[in-house]
């Protein structure tokens, strides 16, 4: 089991566009000054509309001077094993290769529909490949608020444990029914 090196644990989040209507402002952007203004968590917040952005912003990610945002926050649309941006699938087997093996001590969420509605297999190549601490995310469909509000107590569990299996037994035992009802896995070797 491996253990996060630290309690407070920052967020550096990309989110794709939800809708392809650019008068719609839907964003998870006002999750994150929700978490920043009731318990102080930073993040770092960027749009990404191709691969090469989320290419460029995962390398960025990895540098040492984001090492304290520990939490990859990937929001986007999604299909089983795979992330949309622009419609176009990018697999589990992709962004671990963009990532490659540099995720120590840190924590992949996927706050999309779907993604990790897989074999729990797939889940731990892809931690196995980047050295993730776990992964996270939706099994199925999700509603866009009901899932906002979960990544907020999702986020701020986090933020009161270093072995995260405890996270997911906290979320299992006081969030039992909105676990199951949105399909939620987290994954950890």
């Amino acid at each position: 089991m491996k253990i996060a090196k630290e309690y407070q644990k920052e967020v550096f989040c990309l989110e794709g566009d939800w809708s392809r209507n650019l008068k719609k402002q839907t964003s998870i952007h006002a999750t994150l000054l929700f978490l920043k203004q009731n318990r102080d968590i930073d993040f770092i917040y960027r749009q990404c509309g191709t691969r090469e952005n989320l290419a460029f912003y995962l390398k960025q990610w990895q540098l040492k001077r984001y090492q304290r945002y520990s939490i990859l926050y990937l929001a986007f649309h999604g299909k089983p094993l795979q992330i949309l941006i622009d419609k176009k699938p990018i697999s589990l087997d992709e962004l671990a290769e963009m990532l490659g093996d540099k995720c120590q001590n840190r924590i992949i969420h996927f706050g999309s529909c779907q993604t990790l509605n897989t074999d729990k297999r797939h889940i731990k190549r892809f931690l196995k490949k980047t050295n993730a601490l776990c992964v996270c995310g939706f099994g199925k469909e999700i509603k866009f608020v009901e899932s906002s509000v979960f990544d907020i107590l999702l986020i701020d569990l986090f933020q009161d444990y270093l072995d995260v299996s405890r996270v997911e037994a906290t979320l299992k035992s006081t969030y039992a029914s909105l676990v199951k009802k949105l399909e939620f896995r987290l994954i950890h070797l």
